[in-house]
């Protein structure tokens, strides 16, 4: 039996009119584009997607970047995972995408 691990490291971020978990899987990005995978609650039932994912998918890739540069990575994203009822405003993905890259870069580099 093969045993594999699978490592997502998650940030929330919230504000008076926002509100989102980034959750991102670092790997090889496939060539079909990052994977995103619905994150539901045991009793949630819809999982209609209630904002932009394309922007969301946009922002991440960019908050990623945005660290690799500032420190010499390279980072790629494999996966996200999101919260289909999630609402976030323009920009808090890109911020705690760069977070936890900044904080995967620097665990890398200790």
């Amino acid at each position: 039996m093969n045993i594999s691990e699978s490592t997502y490291y998650r940030r929330q971020h919230v504000t008076g009119s926002g509100c989102v978990l980034v959750s991102i899987k670092f790997g090889k990005t496939p060539d079909s584009g990052v994977l995103v995978v619905k994150r539901l609650g045991i009793d949630q039932d819809d999982a209609q997607i209630q904002f932009d994912l394309e922007r969301h998918k946009i922002e991440i890739l960019e908050g990623v970047q945005e660290a690799n540069i500032k420190y010499g990575g390279d980072l790629q994203v494999q996966e996200i995972e999101i919260v289909p009822s999630d609402y976030p405003k323009e920009g808090q993905a890109r911020f705690a995408a760069f977070k936890i890259s900044e904080y995967v870069l620097g665990k890398i580099s200790k």
